[in-house]
């Protein structure tokens, strides 16, 4: 079996500011690119206005003024023609900028997920950690257009506008800036309520996804329980609070821009009154009354759509928050520059390890020593939470000791690239995991090398050919969402062969035959008694049958190790296989 020694480094974690610079390198020229042609594209907002005041302020009919009236209506006609191809050129740097940072925080969120720790992704929920890699990225892509249109718009405008004003009348500048000011107060009274309300109505939406996840996933217990009524209830509980909370941020929104509004309205108003007042005063002209307020009306409204970006800013503020979250999430598998295992032969040894969940103050597993030769084979038994399954957890490397060492081939596990490692691994849980795809491409997950004669052969293995070729389309049926359309039995004699075909160095089955019939579970310890020949194997089952052929038993109680020996020598004493085999007789 092929083993990989390229490893990607795991996702930094890093501050917010430099989170963004990072996303912009390499990409500048897209940016400046887009705001040189942004800028001819608005050129007739600004220029149109100078040369509507100089035509208007033209005068008299003779030849140099027809003259001057042609060069000015060409050049408002030129203006406006280039407007189409500005657009263009200015939409298609933009979106491969915004386009291109979505598609960078999405692969580096799934980078991230595929580092963290399996403890991370069962206390994080599947809804909202759909919603932060869709939604929050997808309001972060409309960042950028908005700056550069309302934002960028707004400082070119205003640049333009002020030239025009002061080299006709400076003293009306004093006027024009004052809006800034007035709409700065405005926007700062409702910051702060629209904040909290954006990431209010951010959490409840976070909520829902994660009520309805759960709603699709404890579907066959809802309908087995006749639990409907009590699971809609709950969900509409949750649909009602995003309603209310986006109720309350659009109604805050609308008072906002209302508000807005009615000022930059006042402002205007006096603002044309300030002006005819300069011009009944001879002190401007009558186009330049028209220029003013031309500016000022496009200013106002480019001003006031600044101010309606505010709360889709806070919006993408709480979005770039969510999505931080992940990525500097601390509970990583940190394999990055450690050694690789090219190759592996499965020597286990335990020295002492000890582990116990964050959540927890009792030792899961306590004091542990063990000693697993190559090829060998070891059972995990004992009472319900003695440690199995943290045990096989700490074996296959997703959760690391918090005392001692656990040694694989001579080298301790924590320096190691576990990644290299899981390679030679073979998994067979008690509750298989298939994808929607085909029985094939469940079969050769990971390894697109496989034959078709490899896949029949594990099949058989697994006594799974006979239902397979059965199936409506054979090895190309798809299996839907969760092997939906496979029964218990067949979906873990497809997981049986799925580890076979990996032909593993180490082997981890737990409870791998659970879901089998009696007969089924015959003809599959056949093939997984073939399948341990000479590989490490790692068991977890309650059921005798399915340990009783393991070198070794390892009997755990309570987090440490009480016993472990041969089957046949734990029946000679009182402990917990003997106990079991001889309650399996009665």
């Amino acid at each position: 079996m092929k083993t990989s020694t390229s490893a990607k480094n795991e996702v930094k974690n890093l501050p917010k500011w430099a989170l963004i610079k990072e996303l912009f390198a390499g990409r500048q020229w897209r940016v400046i690119k887009a705001l040189f042609f942004v800028t001819l594209k608005a050129a007739p907002v600004w220029l149109i206005p100078i040369i509507t005041a100089r035509i208007i302020d033209l005068g008299h009919d003779d030849i140099a003024n027809l003259k001057q009236l042609a060069i000015y209506v060409a050049i408002a006609i030129l203006l406006y023609l280039q407007n189409i191809p500005s657009a263009i050129w200015y939409m298609s740097n933009l979106v491969h900028f915004t386009r291109g940072i979505g598609q960078d925080l999405r692969i580096r969120i799934c980078e991230q997920l595929q580092a963290l720790s399996l403890y991370y992704h069962r206390r994080s929920s599947v809804g909202s950690l759909h919603s932060k890699a869709i939604r929050d990225i997808e309001i972060l892509e409309t960042l950028p257009r908005l700056a550069i249109e309302q934002g960028y718009s707004f400082i070119l405008g205003i640049t333009i506008s002020s030239i025009a004003i002061f080299i006709r009348k400076p003293e009306a500048l004093l006027f024009f800036f004052l809006t800034v000011p007035i709409c700065a107060v405005v926007s700062s009274l409702f910051k702060r309520r629209m904040s909290n309300s954006v990431n209010e109505y951010r959490k409840s939406l976070e909520g829902m996804s994660t009520h309805l996840n759960e709603m699709v996933t404890m579907m066959p217990i809802t309908r087995a329980h006749g639990l409907e009524q009590k699971q809609l209830q709950s969900m509409e509980s949750g649909i009602r609070g995003v309603f209310q909370r986006g109720v309350h941020f659009d109604k805050l929104t609308a008072v906002f821009a209302a508000v807005s509004w009615v000022v930059m309205g006042v402002m205007q108003m006096l603002f044309l009154g300030g002006s005819m007042y300069a011009c009944f005063q001879r002190q401007i002209t009558v186009g330049d009354v028209v220029m003013f307020n031309a500016f000022f009306i496009t200013l106002s409204n480019t001003l006031a759509n600044l101010l309606t970006f505010v709360p889709q800013l806070l919006q993408s503020r709480e979005s770039l928050e969510s999505v931080i979250e992940i990525l500097n999430a601390p509970d990583l598998e940190k394999n990055s520059g450690k050694g690789i295992y090219q190759e592996l032969h499965g020597d286990f040894k335990l020295d002492n390890v000890s582990f116990s969940f964050p959540e927890s103050d009792r030792a899961a597993i306590k004091n542990l020593t063990l000693h697993i030769p190559a090829g060998t084979s070891l059972a995990i038994a004992g009472p319900s939470g003695s440690g199995k399954s943290t045990l096989l957890s700490l074996l296959i490397g997703f959760a690391h000791p918090e005392e001692g060492n656990i040694i694989l081939d001579g080298k301790d596990m924590k320096n190691m690239d576990l990644r290299s490692y899981r390679q030679h691994v073979g998994i067979v849980t008690q509750d298989p995991v298939f994808f929607s795809g085909s029985v094939r491409e469940n079969i050769s997950y990971g390894n697109d090398e496989v034959s078709d004669a490899q896949v029949a052969q594990a099949l058989e293995q697994a006594h799974a050919n006979e239902f397979v070729q059965a199936l409506p389309e054979g090895l190309d049926t798809r299996l839907g969402i969760n092997g939906i359309r496979l029964s218990g039995g067949q979906m873990q004699r497809l997981a049986i062969a799925r580890a076979i075909i990996r032909d593993p160095k180490v082997l981890i089955l737990d409870e791998a035959t659970s879901a089998l019939d009696s007969i089924s579970e015959v003809h599959v310890q056949k093939a997984i008694d073939n399948v341990m020949k000479n590989r490490t194997t790692f068991m977890v089952a309650h059921r005798i049958s399915t340990i009783k052929n393991a070198d070794r038993i390892a009997i755990l109680e309570n987090g440490g190790l009480v016993n472990c020996e041969s089957p046949k020598e734990l029946l000679k004493t009182d402990n917990f296989y003997s106990q079991s085999v001889k309650n399996s007789k009665l």
